[in-house]
């Protein structure tokens, strides 16, 4: 994670994010449950990034092993668009998932090219297999950090997201002034 994300993230993590919640403005409450969109969409790119890369060296392995006959180019499209559940996915989501790409997809993932890089796929035919189960194991331990940050961001989530439905349950707040 570069450093501004990681400086928004641990921000938000903090206790104070949300000290004196029930005191803040509906318009504030919006604005840091959208400033955790924001960030939760940064991380959820990045884990996606973990996965694609995981699922290649994954089909390099297979390749290597005679279970996949075909090149790795050209059975890219089918390695990148299989729908494998991982464990995280196996129960059914409690929000719906956002598969937008974050406004900054184009500034590189620094972790993630630290360790599966331009330079590593480039040359995975010159990787030796438990090289590329090492490879495998730093993302997937990058992706289980990157899931343990977005359940803390989902949980921030829910805080003001339940105090915004509270103002709206108790009168607090009019719902139909969301809509315009």
């Amino acid at each position: 994670m570069d450093s501004q994300r990681r400086r928004r993230y641990e921000a938000i993590a903090e206790p104070s994010y949300l000290e004196n919640i029930n005191g803040r403005s509906l318009e504030d409450l919006r604005t840091l449950r959208d400033e955790c969109r924001d960030v939760e969409n940064e991380i959820s790119f990045e884990r996606r990034l973990c996965h694609a890369r995981i699922d290649i060296l994954r089909a390099e392995i297979e390749r290597r092993s005679g279970q996949q006959d075909q090149d790795l180019l050209s059975r890219l499209p089918e390695i990148l668009g299989s729908a494998e559940i991982r464990d995280d996915e196996t129960a059914l989501p409690s929000r719906a998932p956002n598969l937008s790409i974050p406004r900054n997809a184009d500034v590189p993932r620094r972790r993630v090219e630290e360790i599966a890089g331009e330079q590593t796929m480039t040359r995975l035919n010159q990787l030796q297999v438990d090289e590329i189960k090492e490879v495998m194991a730093s993302l997937a331990e990058h992706e289980r950090n990157l899931s343990a940050r977005r359940r803390k961001l989902h949980e921030v989530m829910d805080v003001i997201q339940a105090e915004i439905v509270r103002r709206y349950t108790s009168g607090e707040a009019d719902p139909t002034a969301a809509l315009g």
